[in-house]
Protein backbone atom coordinates (compact mmCIF):
# COMPACT_ATOMS: atom_id res chain seq x y z
CA UNK A 1 0.00 0.00 0.00
CA UNK A 2 2.81 2.05 1.07
CA UNK A 3 4.25 1.63 -2.26
CA UNK A 4 0.88 2.32 -4.03
CA UNK A 5 0.39 5.48 -2.38
CA UNK A 6 3.84 6.67 -3.82
CA UNK A 7 3.43 5.33 -7.09
CA UNK A 8 -0.07 7.80 -7.55
CA UNK A 9 2.10 10.94 -6.38
CA UNK A 10 4.99 10.18 -8.50
CA UNK A 11 3.17 11.70 -11.39
CA UNK A 12 2.08 14.91 -8.66
CA UNK A 13 5.71 15.08 -8.90
CA UNK A 14 6.89 17.33 -11.26
CA UNK A 15 4.72 20.73 -10.85
CA UNK A 16 5.95 22.27 -7.97
CA UNK A 17 4.35 25.83 -6.78
CA UNK A 18 7.60 27.98 -6.62
CA UNK A 19 10.49 26.49 -8.04
CA UNK A 20 10.22 26.46 -11.94
CA UNK A 21 11.96 23.30 -13.66
CA UNK A 22 13.09 23.27 -17.33
CA UNK A 23 12.54 20.15 -19.56
CA UNK A 24 15.57 18.77 -21.29
CA UNK A 25 14.04 18.13 -25.09
CA UNK A 26 15.79 16.77 -27.65
CA UNK A 27 14.27 15.88 -31.60
CA UNK A 28 15.93 14.52 -34.82
CA UNK A 29 16.61 17.99 -36.87
CA UNK A 30 15.80 15.55 -39.90
CA UNK A 31 12.07 14.77 -38.97
CA UNK A 32 9.39 16.89 -40.94
CA UNK A 33 7.39 17.92 -38.18
CA UNK A 34 5.31 20.08 -40.41
CA UNK A 35 4.04 17.00 -42.10
CA UNK A 36 2.46 15.83 -38.89
CA UNK A 37 -1.43 15.71 -38.88
CA UNK A 38 -2.09 12.97 -36.60
CA UNK A 39 -1.69 11.72 -33.28
CA UNK A 40 -2.43 8.89 -30.64
CA UNK A 41 -1.48 8.97 -27.08
CA UNK A 42 -0.16 5.56 -26.32
CA UNK A 43 0.78 6.69 -23.05
CA UNK A 44 2.59 3.80 -20.46
CA UNK A 45 0.05 1.18 -22.21
CA UNK A 46 3.34 -1.04 -23.02
CA UNK A 47 4.80 -0.67 -19.67
CA UNK A 48 1.45 0.10 -17.59
CA UNK A 49 3.54 1.52 -15.15
CA UNK A 50 2.32 0.98 -11.44
CA UNK A 51 3.89 4.27 -10.63
CA UNK A 52 0.86 6.01 -12.39
CA UNK A 53 -2.49 5.54 -10.81
CA UNK A 54 -5.26 5.40 -13.99
CA UNK A 55 -6.57 8.76 -12.71
CA UNK A 56 -3.44 9.90 -13.23
CA UNK A 57 -2.89 8.24 -16.33
CA UNK A 58 -6.31 10.34 -17.81
CA UNK A 59 -5.09 13.51 -16.42
CA UNK A 60 -1.75 13.11 -18.26
CA UNK A 61 -3.47 11.53 -21.51
CA UNK A 62 -6.14 14.82 -21.29
CA UNK A 63 -3.65 17.37 -21.22
CA UNK A 64 -1.32 15.87 -23.75
CA UNK A 65 -4.58 15.67 -26.05
CA UNK A 66 -5.19 19.32 -25.21
CA UNK A 67 -1.96 20.47 -25.88
CA UNK A 68 -1.76 18.65 -29.55
CA UNK A 69 -5.61 20.03 -29.95
CA UNK A 70 -3.81 23.59 -29.74
CA UNK A 71 -1.37 22.85 -32.50
CA UNK A 72 -4.02 21.83 -34.59
CA UNK A 73 -3.19 18.75 -34.42
CA UNK A 74 -6.40 15.73 -34.78
CA UNK A 75 -6.53 12.40 -32.20
CA UNK A 76 -7.00 8.84 -33.98
CA UNK A 77 -6.36 6.15 -33.46
CA UNK A 78 -3.33 3.82 -33.43
CA UNK A 79 -2.84 2.64 -36.50
CA UNK A 80 -3.62 6.16 -38.80
CA UNK A 81 -1.88 7.91 -36.41
CA UNK A 82 1.00 10.07 -37.84
CA UNK A 83 2.83 9.96 -34.39
CA UNK A 84 2.47 7.92 -31.16
CA UNK A 85 2.91 9.85 -28.01
CA UNK A 86 4.40 7.50 -24.72
CA UNK A 87 5.83 8.36 -21.45
CA UNK A 88 7.01 6.89 -18.40
CA UNK A 89 8.01 7.84 -15.17
CA UNK A 90 11.30 6.26 -12.89
CA UNK A 91 12.09 7.49 -9.50
CA UNK A 92 14.77 7.89 -7.35
CA UNK A 93 15.20 8.08 -3.55
CA UNK A 94 17.49 11.07 -2.37
CA UNK A 95 19.17 12.41 0.72
CA UNK A 96 19.88 16.61 0.96
CA UNK A 97 22.25 16.89 3.56
CA UNK A 98 22.66 20.64 5.14
CA UNK A 99 25.47 21.58 7.44
CA UNK A 100 25.40 25.24 9.01
CA UNK A 101 27.14 26.62 11.92
CA UNK A 102 30.97 28.46 11.99
CA UNK A 103 32.98 28.38 9.80
CA UNK A 104 37.04 28.02 9.49
CA UNK A 105 38.87 30.73 11.60
CA UNK A 106 42.41 31.19 13.19
CA UNK A 107 42.39 33.63 15.83
CA UNK A 108 41.00 34.75 18.69
CA UNK A 109 37.57 32.84 19.82
CA UNK A 110 35.39 34.97 21.89
CA UNK A 111 32.08 32.73 21.12
CA UNK A 112 33.50 29.45 23.12
CA UNK A 113 35.71 31.39 26.07
CA UNK A 114 38.80 33.76 25.68
CA UNK A 115 41.15 31.56 23.58
CA UNK A 116 43.34 31.41 21.08
CA UNK A 117 43.79 29.02 18.09
CA UNK A 118 42.25 27.07 14.73
CA UNK A 119 39.17 25.60 14.80
CA UNK A 120 37.03 23.92 12.16
CA UNK A 121 33.40 22.42 12.12
CA UNK A 122 29.36 22.82 12.04
CA UNK A 123 27.46 22.98 14.51
CA UNK A 124 24.23 22.14 13.05
CA UNK A 125 23.81 19.19 10.06
CA UNK A 126 20.61 18.12 9.25
CA UNK A 127 19.04 15.92 6.48
CA UNK A 128 15.98 15.36 4.09
CA UNK A 129 14.80 12.29 3.05
CA UNK A 130 12.71 12.56 -0.86
CA UNK A 131 11.69 10.81 -3.63
CA UNK A 132 13.30 12.41 -7.03
CA UNK A 133 10.93 11.72 -10.62
CA UNK A 134 11.81 11.72 -14.15
CA UNK A 135 9.03 11.98 -16.23
CA UNK A 136 9.61 10.72 -20.16
CA UNK A 137 7.77 11.98 -22.98
CA UNK A 138 8.59 10.27 -26.09
CA UNK A 139 7.18 11.19 -30.00
CA UNK A 140 7.92 7.90 -31.92
CA UNK A 141 6.78 8.16 -35.84
CA UNK A 142 4.18 5.47 -36.48
CA UNK A 143 6.32 4.22 -39.45
CA UNK A 144 9.75 3.90 -38.74
CA UNK A 145 8.98 3.05 -35.02
CA UNK A 146 11.92 5.52 -34.23
CA UNK A 147 11.54 8.17 -31.28
CA UNK A 148 11.76 11.95 -33.09
CA UNK A 149 11.48 13.78 -29.96
CA UNK A 150 11.72 13.33 -26.29
CA UNK A 151 11.61 15.61 -23.48
CA UNK A 152 12.46 14.72 -19.91
CA UNK A 153 11.82 16.67 -16.78
CA UNK A 154 13.40 15.79 -13.82
CA UNK A 155 11.78 17.23 -10.03
CA UNK A 156 11.16 16.22 -6.26
CA UNK A 157 7.74 14.59 -5.86
CA UNK A 158 5.53 17.25 -4.29
CA UNK A 159 2.32 16.08 -2.41
CA UNK A 160 -0.96 17.35 -3.67
CA UNK A 161 -4.06 18.46 -1.44
CA UNK A 162 -6.65 18.13 -3.81
CA UNK A 163 -7.71 17.14 -7.03
CA UNK A 164 -7.66 20.25 -8.32
CA UNK A 165 -3.80 20.80 -7.66
CA UNK A 166 -2.81 17.98 -9.16
CA UNK A 167 -4.83 18.29 -12.49
CA UNK A 168 -3.36 21.87 -12.65
CA UNK A 169 0.37 20.44 -11.57
CA UNK A 170 0.36 17.79 -14.43
CA UNK A 171 -1.17 20.40 -16.92
CA UNK A 172 1.93 22.63 -15.88
CA UNK A 173 3.98 19.43 -16.27
CA UNK A 174 2.95 18.84 -19.80
CA UNK A 175 2.53 22.60 -20.92
CA UNK A 176 6.63 22.98 -19.78
CA UNK A 177 7.50 20.36 -21.67
CA UNK A 178 6.18 20.99 -24.86
CA UNK A 179 6.83 24.41 -24.40
CA UNK A 180 9.62 23.82 -27.26
CA UNK A 181 7.97 22.11 -29.41
CA UNK A 182 7.29 23.39 -32.77
CA UNK A 183 4.87 21.62 -35.50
Amino acid sequence: MKQFILISLCLLFLAGCTTTYTANTDCDEQYDFQAVQSYFVSGDAEHKNPMISDIDRNRLNDAIDNEFNLQGLIATDKENADVLISYFVVTKDKMKVRASGHSPYYGYNSRYGHTYGYSYGASNISTKNYTEGTFVIDIVDNKTKETVWRSTLVKPIKYYKNSAQREQAVTELVNTMFADMQK
